[in-house]
């Protein structure tokens, strides 16, 4: 899917804090065609962000629906894999770990949602393999066995006993449904 013909400027819409709001957040997933987060709406001072920047808001937001857009946007738009160094070199390390699992995680769902991708966007660049080494995720067989041992490992890296697992596939199953319901309304 390629970008809006939009003008991608660094801008923040909380000139004191630098940070992107939610509504900021989910209006930019909106201009993005990334259909996850409702209640966007534009800010006066709104400028849609970089790439780098708007991985970096999403990743460090308080919301855990926010983070979890990570996914959807990574299916949506593999070319942002191209910022993930610098995204992560601004981030600190407790928010750099989150992100290192969702980026995995849209690696294994589209590898295991690819047909389904296909169909809605045509062809699909797959996403590179940048961190299952690393979070010692790299054996599995499947993609299904890859987010199960991600989701183990997530639990691990985080303390937080969380169905991880079925985060991920919330995330990719509600964006999947909702692009392939608009594929079937009249034009």
């Amino acid at each position: 899917m390629a970008l809006p013909s939009i003008a991608l400027a660094h801008a923040t819409s909380k000139a004191d804090s630098g940070a992107l709001s939610a509504a900021d957040l989910a209006y930019a997933l909106d201009v993005l065609e990334v259909p996850f987060i409702a209640g966007g709406f534009r800010s006066p001072a709104f400028q849609m962000p970089q790439p780098a920047e708007l991985m970096v808001s999403l990743a460090a937001s308080e919301e855990a629906r926010i983070r979890l857009a990570l996914i959807p946007l990574l299916l949506c738009h593999p070319e942002f894999s191209h910022y993930v160094a610098s995204t992560v070199r601004r981030m600190p390390p407790t928010v750099q770990t989150g992100f290192k699992c969702y980026y995995t995680a849209a690696m294994l769902l589209q590898q295991k949602h690819w047909k389904r991708l296909a169909a809605l966007f045509g062809s699909v660049n797959p996403l590179p393999d940048l961190f299952s080494s690393e979070l010692l995720v790299h054996s599995w067989s499947d993609p299904d066995g890859g987010l199960a041992l991600l989701a183990e490992r997530q639990t691990m890296l985080t303390g937080r006993a969380i169905n991880w697992l079925g985060t991920y596939e919330h995330g990719a199953e509600r964006l999947l449904r909702t692009l392939e319901r608009r594929t079937e309304w009249p034009a």
